[in-house]
C-alpha cells in the first residue's frame, strides 16, 4: 500500500525527525499509527492483531466517519505530546 502525505503533513514529520524524536520518517509513521490505534480503541485488552482486524472491519462497515476537527486537533496534540516524551527519553551523547 502506498500512501500521499499532504505537504503539511511530510514538513510535520521532517521537524519531528529533524528534532531528533525519531531517526526516520517511517519510524513516526509507526508511532502516530499506534496514537491512532490508541485513541480508537483506549481500553482495548485483546492483542495487536485483534485490534486491527476491528479496525478494518469497522472501516469495511460504510460507518466510519470522517474525523471532525476536534478529534484532528486532539490526535495532533497527542501526537506532539508523545514525541515530546520519545525525545526526552532518547539518550543524549
Amino acid at each position: 500500500m502506498s500512501i500521499h502525505l499532504t505537504p503539511e503533513q511530510e514538513q510535520r514529520i521532517q521537524t519531528i525527525v529533524k528534532a531528533g524524536a525519531y531517526r526516520s520518517a517511517e519510524e513516526a509513521l509507526d508511532a502516530a499509527v499506534a496514537a491512532v490505534e490508541n485513541a480508537a480503541a483506549p481500553d482495548f485488552e485483546g492483542t495487536q492483531e485483534e485490534l486491527e482486524e476491528l479496525l478494518r472491519e469497522g472501516l469495511e462497515s460504510g460507518e466510519a466517519v470522517a474525523a471532525d476537527r476536534a478529534f484532528r486537533n486532539r490526535l495532533r496534540a497527542d501526537t506532539d505530546r508523545i514525541a515530546r516524551e520519545h525525545k526526552a527519553r532518547k539518550p543524549h551523547p
